[in-house]
This record gives structure tokens, sequence and C-alpha cells, in this order.
């Protein structure tokens, strides 16, 4: 076998262990300050290998997200972001977002959040649901050139009424 191939045989070894060991929560088994714990940190960092996915996939799907923006009676704004205590909570919100990014999900899930933002927090009077999409080429874009880019999808006000104000794509 050509030494390149041995090399990439191992780099590929390697990238699954990393996969393995993330997937099992590496970095929640304790003991982080060591030199080759925060080693394999940074290579999980560097590979990807400590992500949801674990690999580039492009064309699969695009990533979307969305943030919230609240006004008070008193003008006071603030930009949210649901982020949970766990992964799995992030992965629910994710899957969410993506629904969201669906013709008929985005007015029916925004709504939803937007309630869930309202119970979250009784001070606020308006929530402004916007979402933005990471679009990730496919392999033959990706081969000329192109890369992921954050696109702007929609955005909708809601009023502590639960009505819609305002819906612009």
């Amino acid at each position: 076998m050509p030494l390149k191939h041995i090399i990439y045989f191992i780099l590929a070894a390697m990238h699954l262990v990393m996969v393995a060991l993330f997937a099992g929560h590496f970095a929640k088994w304790g003991n982080i300050k060591k030199p080759v714990t925060q080693a394999l940190a940074v290579v999980g960092n560097y590979t990807g290998s400590n992500n949801i996915f674990s690999f580039f996939a492009p064309a699969i799907s695009h990533q979307p997200y969305a943030i919230y923006l609240t006004k008070d009676n008193n003008g006071n704004e603030v930009v949210l972001d649901l982020k949970g205590r766990s992964p799995e909570f992030a992965n629910r919100v994710n899957n969410i977002y993506g629904y969201m990014a669906l013709p008929e999900g985005g007015p029916a899930f925004s709504t939803s959040l937007a309630q869930a933002v309202f119970n979250r927090y009784p001070d606020v009077d308006t929530i402004r649901v916007a979402m933005v999409v990471q679009q990730i080429p496919d392999m033959v874009e990706y081969r000329r050139g192109e890369r992921s880019r954050w696109r702007f999808w929609f955005h909708r006000d809601f009023a502590r009424d639960s009505t819609t104000i305002n819906n612009r794509k």
C-alpha cells in the first residue's frame, strides 16, 4: 500500500475515534485541563469531529437560526437567543427552526415560539422572531469556490395580544 494511502487511513481512523469520543460526551468526562485532553479538544474543533454532524455534508440541508427581539412598554429592546443547558435541547430547538424554513411551517412555528417567549418574559409587549439561514453549497459549487453564507429568511412581529403585526420574507 502506498504511503499516501497509509496516511489517509490513519487520518480517517483518528477522525472516527474523535467522532466516537465526542459522541460519548468526551468533554464532560472531567480532567479537561490535562494537555492530552486539551489537544484532543483542539483537534475536535479543527476537524469538526466535535459537532453534531462530525463531517462535511454539502447540500444536505441548510442551517436555520432564529433570534428574538423583544420590546417592553418603556421601549427597552433585548435580543434573545433560546439556548438550553444541554445539547439535546439545542437539537430540539434546531429541529423546530428547520420546520420554520418551510413555507407552511414558518407562520405556525414562529407564532408558537413567540408565545413561548411571551410566557417566559411577562414584561415584554412585542416580539420580533427573525430567522436567518446558513446556506451550504453542494460539492460542485464548493469546488467552484463557493462557501457557506448566511441569508435573511423572514421575520414576524407579534404583540402581547398574540396577533401578528407584520410578516415579511
